[in-house]
């Protein structure tokens, strides 16, 4: 192909509907890789308004905890499920546990757990005991 012909394919590109239709189903995805006890890697393929949710049972007060997530840009819109006992557990009934965590915003996550704990992303479940799960999102960076 001659350098001309190249160059002149190049400016049509972003005039292009495929390519425009690239980038719009690009943003609409999510890539994740979940790690089990730093060995297993599984690549999961998600779109922009999945749900993640971790549940577990908190060792100390033995009661269950649910963590629900979004994945717009970054694991993010936290929520958490517990009783009044378990949730003060995590605050020292300092602060108000939600409006904490819908704050953060993570492109790494880590939960590790001696009882076991089973993690939903998507329709994709993963469960561990005595051991962790570790999740990062890959796209967008």
């Amino acid at each position: 192909m001659k350098p001309a012909i190249f160059r002149n394919k190049l400016a049509q590109l972003p005039r292009s509907w495929a390519f425009w239709l690239t980038l719009v189903l690009l943003g609409l995805v999510r890539v994740v890789v979940v790690v089990v006890d730093g060995q297993q890697k599984r690549y999961l393929f998600l779109s922009a308004w999945e749900q993640g949710r971790v549940e577990f049972v908190n060792s100390v007060t033995g009661k269950p905890v649910l963590l629900e997530f979004h994945l717009p840009w970054a694991f993010q819109g936290f929520r958490a499920f517990t009783d009044p006992e378990t949730e003060a557990y995590y605050t020292a009934g300092e602060y108000p546990w939600n409006q904490a965590l819908a704050r953060e915003r993570r492109k790494t996550l880590a939960y590790c757990s001696e009882v076991g704990l089973a993690l939903k992303l998507g329709s994709t479940w993963f469960r561990v005991e005595k051991g962790c799960l570790r999740l990062r999102l890959l796209w967008p960076p």
